[in-house]
């Protein structure tokens, strides 16, 4: 599903213009961003929590021409879905 597949399902299982749902994603992700840069979780009841998990740097040698690099460090966020998800999901 890409996010003009989303958008459109979104706007007709909640009745709001693709305009609102925009903005409503927009605000999600925003939180998200701000919430998980500070190494916070983010938890929507019945819905599931977004953790973030931080990797450090770290020295790798690139295979292909032998040389050390550096990579900085990352924060991925994580989905954990929720009881009630995990339920709905396996019923469809």
């Amino acid at each position: 599903m890409d996010y003009k597949q989303f958008r459109k399902r979104l706007t007709e299982l909640t009745g709001r213009s693709s305009a609102d749902v925009d903005a409503l994603v927009e605000g999600l992700s925003i939180i998200l961003r701000d919430t998980c840069s500070e190494l916070d979780s983010v938890a929507i009841p019945t819905f599931g929590t977004f953790t973030a998990v931080k990797h450090n740097e770290e020295v790798v040698t690139d295979l292909s021409t032998g040389k050390r690099m550096l990579l900085p460090p990352e924060i991925k966020i994580e989905f954990h879905p929720g009881g009630l998800l995990q339920k709905r999901m396996r019923n469809e």
